[in-house]
């Protein structure tokens, strides 16, 4: 029998405010650094904030080895023309990337958000291609596969469990994200 349950809050954009600043791209990699500071995430670990550094390579690997990593931020805002908007994963209903996903690294937990099990996940990249909104990318500074020279992990929002508010919806200068439930629901086999 199916039932339904409530899912957590998930992260909106509002793209008439968005102004195209990145703040919530920063926010997210500073929250997934180490130090969770600013200058600790940039000068000390040397994350990059700048997506102009990577471009033209493709494979997250390479551009690492060139000292021009793509950035690890899991929210990306996108712009056309005059309009932009930042997207990040969307914690689907029947979320296609789990479906992709052959090794069980990936599932919903109870309260119907994406989640990773890292030490699962072998880098096949088949979640890359089932999800429809691109918002999952590498992590190539996780190494889990032993010989594998492409390697590395999927790396896709998770709403910063860690904290009330995710960071890009916190750090966001114009209210242009919001973390809100919307009354979808998970449905569940009882």
């Amino acid at each position: 029998m199916l039932g339904s349950k409530p899912v957590a809050r998930k992260v909106y954009p509002i793209e008439e405010r968005c102004i195209n600043c990145h703040m919530c791209e920063v926010g997210c990699i500073v929250e997934h650094s180490q130090t969770k500071t600013l200058l600790g995430a940039y000068q000390v670990e040397k994350l990059s904030f700048n997506r102009e550094w990577s471009l033209g390579i493709v494979e997250p690997n390479e551009a690492l080895e060139q000292g021009r990593p793509h950035p690890l931020n899991r929210c990306l805002v996108e712009t056309h023309d005059t309009l932009s908007i930042s997207t990040n994963c969307r914690h689907c209903d029947e979320p296609e990337c789990i479906l992709a996903c052959k090794n069980g690294a990936l599932y919903q937990d109870e309260e119907g958000r994406c989640r990773l099990h890292e030490d699962r996940c072998v880098g096949c990249w088949m979640c890359i291609m089932g999800c429809s909104y691109g918002a999952i990318n590498r992590n190539p500074t996780v190494k889990n596969v032993p010989g594998q020279e492409n390697n590395g992990i999927q790396n896709h929002c998770d709403l910063c469990p860690e904290r009330e508010i995710p960071m890009c919806v916190y750090v966001c200068p114009t209210k242009a994200l919001v973390f809100e439930d919307r009354g979808r629901a998970v449905h569940e086999v009882e």
